[in-house]
């Protein structure tokens, strides 16, 4: 059965002055003020609130749409790029911001909710079939928009959403509409594949460079993935899409009446193509990606994507319901090396400031180490490579994925090093973390780089011991923007002096970078 949640346009209490005439209308977006997109969203809500109330023919609320659209979309960019640097749990700006741009999508794509409604019920008449089909294509995309918003706030999806996105794509299909392309909206079919390759991308792994990297990719790639209906023969890349579900794709399964068949093979073979030749120097621009893609973030995501968007991604260790209690955490380069005592080196005075040697006679401060705070948290299931938490910090502690973590489970244990893999937020204050574990133990060190014959600033960064049981040698982790291929550095350690040359680069998170490297020379240090 066909069914759209949409609020009551029939019920007095939830009347509310609304303006309806399309030329006062546009001449009210005109006027809103766009240098305070906080502010243009909160009154477009409060006008898309009123008009999703408001009982209206088919047409006057199509045309009132269209001139809200452009407005709301331009809008929830603007919202975008306030929320690149929030993390979580997120301060009370940021928690506005993420819930606007929410609210904001949601309200849109109600407004396309009722005209699919009216249109279907009408049976074709009051609503001609290319407008129908228009108005079906805009609320898919407007479904796949607000997706995206739940994603970049880290927030689940609403109940219904998935159902709602395969039934209105099933009516476009049904009607000859889902890969026409309609006025300015994408095909109803590649907004819908959009969706479905993003939820197989894990948004919650994602930082928000990497979910607008991924939104670029399918702007390049979506049309590769196909569409059918399942079958026993199908090929071996792709995936089942339960239509009859409140899910989004999934793993083969036994095959049940009415499921897709996403078809990715396409898409991967030219994903492939493009993390080889961005591998082998290629620019981004150079083999038409989208404007805006950054080589390095790009090839490491793009064969991220590649094993996503493959049949078959398994977990590789299987997780357990927790036992040991609460862990304490602490998160950032900086602050796990004032937990670990770490002190700010500082350079001989009697040194020249415009010698062009590198300067060796820097002495750590031995003062006392700066407090940190941390906060605690409750571990749901742990495994043998990492952990979930859960907790509801008093602070906004701005935590991303990809940030470097230190955590103990309880006083008497030692600090142990990991990373953040994926975030959710249940409800406006309660945070889950996904954390994998790095290294049972670090030590604090200072890193100057040293570039041509001049150095660099000291920076705090993390010697991590290797495991010969693995075959691991010893690693530095760096805060960003300090490596570089090939460089050579200064390391201070509490015991000794290093000058080694940054090796190969292990791993890249928006926080950090994990490096191999080669000792060149060492001597103790002396008090």
């Amino acid at each position: 059965m066909f069914t759209l949640h949409v609020p009551s346009t029939d019920d007095p209490a939830t009347k509310l002055a609304v303006e309806t005439r399309p030329k006062a209308t546009a001449a009210w977006l005109e006027r809103l003020p766009f240098a305070s997109p906080v502010d243009v969203a909160r009154q477009l809500v409060e006008a898309l609130v009123a008009l999703n109330r408001h009982p209206l023919d088919a047409n006057e609320r199509y045309a009132l749409l269209a001139l809200y659209r452009p407005v709301a979309v331009k809008t929830a960019l603007s919202l975008e790029a306030l929320l690149a640097e929030s993390g979580v749990p997120p301060h009370a700006q940021q928690r506005q911001i993420g819930m606007l741009l929410r609210e904001l999508l949601s309200e849109l794509g109600i407004g396309y909710k009722h005209v699919v409604l009216a249109g279907r019920n009408a049976a074709g008449h009051g609503l001609p079939p290319r407008r129908f089909a228009e108005a079906a294509a805009w609320l898919i995309a407007s479904l796949r928009d607000v997706q995206i918003a739940f994603y970049m706030t880290y927030h689940p999806l609403p109940a219904g959403m998935w159902r709602e996105m395969h039934q209105v794509y099933l009516l476009a299909h049904a009607t000859g509409a889902a890969d026409k392309a309609v006025g300015e909206v994408l095909p109803a079919s590649l907004a819908y594949r959009q969706a479905l390759l993003l939820a197989l991308a894990d948004p919650p792994q994602m930082s928000r460079d990497e979910l607008a990297h991924t939104r670029l990719y399918l702007h390049k790639l979506g049309t590769l993935a196909a569409l059918r209906p399942a079958t026993g023969s199908n090929a071996q890349t792709g995936f089942v899409v339960a239509t009859d579900s409140d899910s989004g794709p999934g793993q083969p399964a036994l095959q049940q009446e009415g499921e897709l068949w996403l078809d990715t093979d396409a898409l991967c073979r030219q994903l492939r193509d493009i993390a080889l030749r961005l591998r082998t120097g290629d620019s981004p621009n150079s083999i038409g990606l989208p404007q805006g893609m950054q080589s390095g973030l790009s090839l490491s995501l793009g064969k991220r994507l590649l094993k996503l968007w493959r049949t078959g991604a398994q977990r590789a260790f299987k997780r357990y319901p927790a036992t040991r209690g609460t862990m304490q955490v602490v998160a950032g380069v900086s602050c796990i090396h004032r937990l670990l005592g770490g002190e700010q080196p500082a350079e001989d005075s009697t040194a020249d400031p415009d010698d062009s040697l590198p300067i060796h006679d820097v002495r750590p401060l031995h003062a006392s180490p700066i407090a940190v705070c941390t906060s605690h948290w409750t571990v749901s299931n742990d495994s043998a490579s990492g952990l979930a938490l859960q907790g509801a910090p008093d602070e906004p502690l701005n935590l991303k994925v990809g940030d470097a973590l230190a955590l103990r489970s309880d006083e008497a244990a030692g600090w142990s090093l990991a990373v953040i893999r994926w975030i959710r937020m249940r409800d406006e204050r309660q945070v889950e973390l996904g954390v994998e574990r790095l290294s049972p133990e670090m030590q604090p060190v200072w890193v100057r780089p040293l570039r041509g014959h001049r150095s660099g600033n000291a920076e705090p960064a993390l010697f991590i011991p290797g495991l010969p049981a693995l075959k691991q040698p010893d690693r530095l982790l760096l805060s960003r923007q300090v490596f570089q291929p090939g460089m050579d550095a200064e390391v201070w350690h509490p015991d000794r002096h290093t000058t080694l040359a940054f090796g190969r680069r292990v791993e890249h998170t928006p926080s950090f970078d994990l490096i191999d490297f080669t000792v060149i020379a060492h001597e103790p240090t002396h008090d």
